[in-house]
């Protein structure tokens, strides 16, 4: 009944799991950061725009459309105002209202065409957020800014997201706190190109193609924290695993040690002698005690786990003492040995047949119901009553029956007994059954 040991040499679930689980996490490690990106293009034709001046400052800079439908405009700075501009404002919400969240892209390559005498252009990110965001005020949006070099956009630049900042006379004229004067991109509704704040006169012409956002479905650092986090839960999940397994395993051992007690405590083991201790009984040849306890474990077992009907039949032969002492202990031996040679040779091929002592035989029948040992037990008795043995007169036995109905074997001994006890009171060479 103990556990089957796993075969040397041989991998357990458990070390193919470890083993899968170390190869994903080093491809994790390994794999190139371009096949783990996403992108995100936005094409600013496909996007309401509207051109703005520095007018509402005094200024007298003037902004047109060259080709509106290809978004191509033309600003005229006037060196009027402290800070004169003009600019081309995205609505990249449109008209879902949702606006654009590139809260998780690191880097922004923009394609725009600029001629004119300008060195740099201003591009504004401008994020919403009900903190400082007011509608009816456009200019209430978070002006997120940085501040790129015309000579390269036209191939497309690329700017790493955490260069641009947020434009600090936007800070000081909203006097925004100072736990929202950080960078946010998770609502993006306008995206301003403006002209750069060095230039002061001349004139321009832009045109804005396209930007494209790009960045890893998960950070380097999200990574390795996911790769460490997976193997804390697996090793807490192995660990668990094998003390539920070692608790079951623990549980299992002991009920069967304790059914293996009670079967000791049934039989009466600890008062034998040494001699007692084989499994065959010397005289018959049959079971002894000892070597019926497995069969009496299983067929408890099977009853318990399975609901497998259990029954077994004790055996008398009738009047045994009147004929030892009649014709003398080698009769009865002689009888005793003919006894279990009839049984022995008649009882199905699933049953265990043990001498329990002195006259007394034990048939212990698996997988059997009531009235199917019943029927055992009267081909059995009409066997023994038509036996022929020459020194003494005809021989008969009684039988008493049981089955299980409790996971007692002590109980169903009982019930057998008494049940013995009937056949004999009732004139002997009888069947009586007792659940």
């Amino acid at each position: 009944m103990s556990e089957v040991k796993q075969a040397p040499g041989k991998i357990s679930v458990v070390e193919w799991l470890l083993a899968v689980l170390a190869c994903i996490s080093v491809g994790l490690l390994l794999i190139p950061s371009d096949l783990i990106s996403r992108n995100k293009m936005l094409y600013a034709k496909d996007y309401p725009a509207h051109l703005y001046t520095d007018a509402s400052q005094g200024g007298q800079s003037e902004a047109s459309w060259v080709d509106q439908s290809n978004l191509k405009w033309q600003c005229r700075l006037e060196d009027k105002t402290l800070s004169p501009y003009c600019s081309m404002q995205l609505d990249v919400a449109g008209f879902s209202g949702q606006g654009l969240d590139l809260s998780d892209f690191e880097k922004m390559t923009v394609w725009l065409n600029y001629s004119g005498n300008a060195e740099f252009v201003r591009i504004y990110l401008r994020n919403r957020n009900p903190n400082y965001y007011r509608p009816e005020d456009i200019t209430s949006t978070k002006y997120n800014v940085v501040e790129v070099p015309v000579v390269e956009l036209a191939s497309g630049l690329t700017i790493e997201m955490d260069t641009i900042f947020v434009a600090d006379w936007w800070l000081s004229s909203r006097k925004i706190p100072l736990k929202y004067a950080h960078p946010e991109f998770n609502d993006i509704i306008y995206i301003e190109i403006q002209t750069g704040s060095q230039v002061r006169d001349g004139t321009h012409q832009l045109q804005l193609d396209r930007i494209e956002w790009s960045g890893a479905w998960i950070s380097q650092a999200d990574l390795y924290k996911l790769i460490i986090v997976v193997w804390i839960v697996c090793i807490f999940a192995i660990l668990l695993y094998r003390i539920v397994r070692l608790n079951i395993q623990l549980k299992h051992n002991q009920r069967y040690q304790s059914e293996l007690q009670s079967i000791n405590e049934l039989l009466n083991f600890k008062n034998k002698k040494f001699e007692d201790l084989a499994n065959t009984d010397q005289l018959t040849g049959l079971l002894n005690r000892l070597g019926i306890r497995e069969a009496l474990y299983q067929g408890q077992h099977k009853w318990k786990s399975e609901r497998q009907p259990f029954s077994f039949i004790l055996i008398d032969i009738d009047h045994f003492k009147k004929l030892n002492d009649t014709f003398g202990h080698d009769a009865g031996d002689s009888v005793l040995q003919a006894v279990a040679e009839t049984l022995s040779g008649n009882i199905r091929r699933t049953d265990f047949l043990a001498r329990w002592g002195g006259e007394e035989f034990l048939l212990v029948c698996p997988n059997t119901t009531l009235k199917e040992a019943e029927v055992v037990a009267e081909q059995l008795r009409q066997k023994v009553a038509a036996m022929e043995h020459p020194e003494v007169e005809p021989i008969t036995a009684s039988f008493g029956v049981s089955s299980m109905t409790e996971p007692d074997l002590k109980l169903l001994f009982k019930n057998a007994d008494n049940a013995l006890y009937q056949a004999k009171s009732a004139g002997r060479n009888k069947v009586v059954c007792n659940i």
